[in-house]
């Protein structure tokens, strides 16, 4: 179990990093926290496989 204190710490640690990540990851960082995004990318994610499943379901089969 991780201290109220070593979560605090971590924040501070990431908040001052954020300036120096990929402009690509922080816009990601701000779209999980939307919920129609969440659910758009959901959807599309079962769109592809449902897709896969019809054209190629060998591709879909679990590996032993």
């Amino acid at each position: 179990m991780i201290s109220n204190r070593r979560q605090a710490a971590a924040t501070l640690v990431l908040e001052k990093t954020d300036n120096c990540l990929d402009p690509r990851l922080l816009d990601l960082r701000k779209k999980i926290h939307d919920e129609d995004y969440v659910n758009n990318a959901i959807q599309r994610i079962a769109q592809v496989i449902s897709r896969k499943l019809v054209e190629r379901p060998e591709e879909l089969k679990f590996r032993d």
